[in-house]
């Protein structure tokens, strides 16, 4: 490190925290062993996610509204009364109209929940929010809130449906609570069943609250159609064991990526990660891309980067023909400006997602050259002058620190000789950052300031080592990995805050990434480098 270096190292240098090797390495096996438990017979990682307020509060409502669950509207009404469901404002507002019929005076969606939002799908948002509370029962309905309703585009086989459900299901509850059913018309209610009976999946896409706001419009106008009654049965079947409803009923493909990708770096078992990269290849879709979760009929380049960096970082030449077919998915969906979006082509490019697509392009640099130049330039002009880019999915500053550098970091040449200079100063920047914003305790917050909690570490020490920042040299490295490692219960595991996922920005945990996370972080840095 240089003088300036040292001097910018951060707060744990002057608490001298210090990892050691043996600590490194037996945290890393804990954790691998965890992860390799989770691993099923068929190579997927099948973990649920926590149960969630909104999607518990909507479905008491529909029950109630239904009648006939008893037991399940009183299971779910004791989870709802726990103090983790009401964590926000938002979830507060919803738990309390739901269960005692209170109605709030503050617009906690504009004031609290999407303070600072700065999204495209915004105005979207927004409408979105405030239907949910009048729906439980914290809002009236407004007459603002009954937008028309505009059909989508269905010329495309990958086009993301979900959208023009939700919307559509909001403009059927709005006329509904408004008393002007009559505004929704026959076609309108036509497509909502023809959308709503489309899933292969038993929960719609395995979007929880998107099925479930489509359940409580269709009950407005068809209360006894038979995709009410699947419906509510395939979202009580998906129920975790503490009475509530999760975000998402199904994560397995999206989980499995990541955690192979983990695991490979660790050294797992080669017929474990095998078993894991077979399944991956059974569930890509058509169009060469994958899905978060099972039975979906729409890829995302989330999912995508994951699930190919896993394949590509066990054996890329085994797996070359799922490969090349996942090429072809970030090639259709690249935007113009050399971005990646989400989801579909021509939407807005986020950097949380072409950081994912740059480093499951890079093992095949003579194929995707155009590309990996094209979507590194759009990195380096999307990173601020304080060395962050937008949060994108995550809450963490550190989350798309990570993925653009680990992105920019594994390009190949000849762009990472022609990019060197600008890599080389994006790098800086974001070191800089990391090393302001480290707490004394040697972890890193969602934001600078905000107490350390371990995905944020993680993240941070995963940025740090894609800019190859060793323990030995770095003290910013070594107190983030003696963090981390502090962070680890005596039984071997971790625990970490939520973080965000669709409908964003409301928190979503899925326990299964801690693991993940921590042995992606862990496994970056070599246990001889902190003697």
């Amino acid at each position: 490190m240089t003088t300036s270096e040292i001097g910018m190292a951060g707060p744990g240098l002057a608490r001298g925290l210090e990892p050691t090797a043996g600590g490194l390495a037996a945290a890393r096996e804990q954790v691998c062993a965890s992860l390799s438990a989770a691993v099923g017979a068929d190579g997927a990682v099948r973990r649920p996610c926590a149960s969630r307020a909104l999607e518990s509060a909507l479905m008491l409502v529909l029950l109630r509204r239904r009648g006939g669950h008893v037991r399940q509207e009183q299971e779910l009404a004791e989870y709802l009364a726990t103090p983790q469901a009401q964590a926000g404002g938002f979830d507060a507002a919803l738990v309390q109209a739901v269960l005692h019929g209170r109605r709030i005076g503050v617009d906690v969606v504009g004031g609290e929940l999407l303070a600072g939002f700065d999204h495209f799908s915004l105005a979207r948002k927004r409408l979105l929010f405030d239907v949910y509370l009048a729906v439980a029962g914290a809002v009236p309905f407004e007459a603002s809130m009954l937008r028309p309703h505009r059909t989508a585009d269905r010329g495309a086989d990958n086009t993301v449906t979900w959208i023009e459900m939700i919307m559509l299901s909001v403009r059927i509850l709005v006329a509904h609570g408004l008393g002007e059913g009559a505004q929704v018309d026959d076609g309108e209610r036509a497509r909502l069943l023809e959308l709503l009976g489309s899933s292969r999946a038993p929960v719609w896409e395995n979007y929880t609250a998107a099925h479930l706001l489509a359940l409580l419009a269709v009950q407005e106008f068809a209360p006894g159609h038979r995709l009410v009654e699947t419906g509510v049965a395939a979202v009580l079947a998906c129920r975790d064991p503490d009475g509530g409803v999760p975000s998402m009923s199904n994560l397995d493909v999206f989980s499995t990526g990541p955690a192979g990708l983990a695991l490979a770096r660790a050294g797992a078992d080669r017929g474990l990660l095998h078993r894991m990269c077979d399944y991956l290849i059974g569930r890509q879709m058509p169009d060469g891309g994958w899905a978060f979760g099972e039975d979906m009929r729409h890829s995302d380049v989330d999912a995508s980067s994951y699930a190919a960096a896993c394949l590509a970082a066990v054996d890329p030449v085994r797996h070359r023909e799922a490969l090349v077919r996942a090429g072809g998915y970030f090639r259709g969906v690249a935007g113009l400006d050399g971005g990646f979006p989400t989801y579909m082509k021509g939407d807005p490019s986020e950097v949380g997602m072409t950081g994912g697509a740059v480093s499951a392009l890079a093992w095949n640099a003579t194929g995707h050259g155009d590309l990996l130049d094209g979507a590194a330039r759009w990195l380096l002009d999307a990173q601020h002058q304080d060395g962050t880019f937008e949060r994108s999915w995550s809450l963490s500053e550190a989350n798309t620190i990570w993925r653009a550098m680990w992105a920019l970091h594994s390009i190949p040449e000849p762009t990472r000789t022609t990019l060197k200079a600008r890599i080389a100063d994006a790098s800086a920047a974001s070191h800089r950052f990391l090393a302001q914003a480290q707490n004394t305790d040697g972890g890193w917050g969602y934001r600078p300031g905000d107490a350390s909690d371990t995905s944020s570490t993680c993240y941070s020490l995963l940025a740090l080592a894609a800019m190859d920042r060793c323990p030995q040299e770095d003290p910013v490295v070594r107190a983030g990995i003696a963090h981390l490692l502090s962070r680890q219960e005596p039984d071997g595991t971790f625990t970490a805050l939520p973080d965000q996922v669709a409908p964003r920005p409301l928190l979503f945990d899925a326990p299964v990434f801690t693991d993940i996370w921590v042995l992606l972080a862990l496994a970056g840095f070599d246990s001889d480098e902190t003697r």
